[in-house]
């Protein structure tokens, strides 16, 4: 359990989040853009996964409401991990309900369980291909779904008002220059799509060299 700097995932009052990740070893997922695969190749840490069981509380819990986004270096719902590895990982998150946990999936047609009070769910979607995991996070109950699109590639469909996430984040690729930038008008048309449908929106810092005025960064209500 560490500080994150990832801005998304910061407390209520603005102080940094945590992020947790008790499952080491590279992702099998295998995102070209993972900056958890690059860091294990650079520092040459062992490949093969492993459930560190490092516990919440290890060195004295997070002050309560705290949020802490779970398995953020691995993907929690891949076939490769352990149906036993989730059964222990959410059995730490329900020990501590008065913290938020964030879990993000690309594979959520493989989550298994409802999901605990204290969990936000999430699906990481980067272009219209990925889209039919909107649909799949519908059938899962969870008191905060919503749509991570980060790195965002290309432009998005509508968000369809039967099942309307409650939260969106949007995020350019870093690390491969501006070829892959979104658009200012794919923004907006995003932005705009959550301003109709009353969907908070959170624009991370890396778009502040796009987007043209204050970036946007509204959490759940």
């Amino acid at each position: 359990m560490q500080h994150t700097k990832i801005e998304w995932v910061r407390n209520e009052d603005g102080s940094p989040g945590y992020s947790w990740n008790p499952i080491k070893g590279l992702c099998p997922e295998a995102c070209f853009y993972c900056y958890a695969r690059a860091m294990y190749r650079r520092f040459k840490k062992p490949a093969g996964l492993l459930l560190a069981s490092g516990l919440i509380g290890k060195h004295g819990p997070p002050p309560s409401g705290s949020r802490i986004f779970a398995c953020s270096t691995m993907e929690l719902f891949h076939p490769a991990i352990p149906g036993g590895w989730r059964d222990w990982i959410f059995g730490e998150i329900e020990s501590y309900p008065d913290l938020t946990f964030i879990i993000l999936t690309k594979r959520p047609e493989r989550i298994d369980r409802p999901m605990p009070d204290n969990v936000w769910l999430g699906v990481s979607i980067t272009g219209a291909e990925d889209w039919k995991r909107l649909l799949d996070l519908s059938k899962v109950s969870a008191r905060v779904k919503f749509v991570s699109l980060e790195p965002f590639l290309g432009d998005i469909p509508i968000i369809s008002p039967v099942f309307k996430p409650d939260w969106v984040i949007v995020g350019r690729l870093t690390g491969y220059g501006k070829k892959r930038d979104p658009s200012t008008h794919a923004i907006q048309r995003m932005v705009d799509q959550a301003w109709f449908l009353r969907i908070p929106i959170f624009l991370k810092n890396n778009l502040k060299d796009i987007w043209p005025g204050p970036l946007i960064q509204e959490y759940p209500r």
